[in-house]
C-alpha cells in the first residue's frame, strides 16, 4: 500500500479497481459540479450494459494518488465526488474510500444496482453517503434471469427499503430497454418504490452493449415513454432522461 502526504491528507491506496475519474462535470449529479470516480467490477451482466469497459476488475489500477491530489486541490469549488462503476460496494476498499473523502469534507454520490444490500446499509450507517442513485433493471422477479445473479431481486427490493427508510437524498431510475422492461412493468415498478424521492425512465440509446445483439433493439417511443412516467407519478414523482 502506497501512503505519502500531502496538504495534511494522508494519500493511501484503498483500491484496486479505480479504473478513472472525471475531473469536474454536472451530468452525473444534477445540481452539483462534482467529479465522477469509475471502479471496475460488476457481478451483473445485463446486455444492453454501455459500460463493457467496466464490468471486470481491471488489470493494473489507476492512481489513486494523482486522483485524491486533484480533489485536494479543488475541494473547495467541486461539490462533491459521484462513486460509479461497474459496481462500486464489490469493492472491499469503499468504505475506505468514502471515509478519506469524508476528512476532506467532500459529499460523496454512490451509483449502485442495489445487490448487495449489508454493504449499502453500513456506509449509510456510518454517514459516508449523501446521495444514493439505484439502477433497477426489471421487476423484482426477473432479476435472477436478466442478471444471472440468484436471489438478485430480493436483494435489491431490500436495498431500496433501506435507501427509503435512511431519509438519505436518492433516486430510483430504470433503463428502459425493451428486452427487460415492458411501460406496464414501469408503473409495477414505479408502485414498488412508492415512498422514495423520484424515478427517473431512461431512454435505451442502442449503442455500444455488451451484448452486442442488444444495440439492434429499437428504444420505445418517446410519447409513449413519457406517457407513462406521467402514470408513475400516481407512486412517486418521475421523470423521463434522453427522450
Amino acid at each position: 500500500m502506497s501512503v505519502r502526504q500531502t496538504n495534511d491528507i494522508e494519500l493511501t491506496t484503498p483500491t484496486k479497481r479505480l479504473v478513472g475519474w472525471l475531473p469536474s462535470g454536472m451530468l452525473d449529479w444534477p445540481g452539483r459540479l462534482s467529479a465522477t470516480v469509475f471502479l471496475g467490477g460488476c457481478d451483473f451482466r445485463c446486455p444492453f450494459c454501455h459500460n463493457e469497459a467496466l464490468v471486470s476488475v481491471p488489470d493494473a489500477s489507476a492512481d489513486w494518488n494523482i486522483l485524491l491530489a486533484h480533489l485536494e486541490a479543488k475541494r473547495h469549488w467541486l461539490d462533491g465526488v459521484v462513486i460509479t462503476g461497474g459496481e462500486p460496494t464489490l469493492d472491499p476498499g469503499l468504505p475506505e474510500m468514502l471515509r478519506t473523502f469524508a476528512r476532506m469534507e467532500i459529499p460523496v454520490k454512490l451509483d449502485t444496482n442495489g445487490n448487495h444490500p449489508d454493504v449499502l446499509r453500513s456506509l449509510l450507517s456510518e454517514g459516508l453517503i449523501s446521495y444514493v442513485a439505484l439502477d433497477i433493471k426489471t421487476p423484482f422477479a426477473r432479476y435472477a434471469a436478466l442478471t444471472g445473479v440468484a436471489e438478485s431481486g430480493a436483494n435489491v427490493a431490500e436495498s431500496v427499503e433501506i435507501i427509503i427508510d435512511s431519509g438519505v437524498a436518492h433516486e430510483f431510475r430504470t433503463t428502459v430497454y425493451p428486452g427487460a422492461v415492458s411501460l406496464e412493468d414501469l408503473e409495477d415498478i414505479a408502485r414498488a418504490v412508492e415512498g422514495g424521492d423520484r424515478y427517473a425512465l431512461q431512454q435505451f440509446v442502442p449503442t455500444t452493449t455488451l451484448d452486442p445483439r442488444a444495440s439492434a433493439v429499437l428504444p420505445f417511443n418517446p410519447d409513449a415513454l413519457h406517457e407513462t412516467a406521467s402514470s408513475c407519478c400516481r407512486y412517486l414523482p418521475t421523470t423521463v432522461r434522453g427522450a
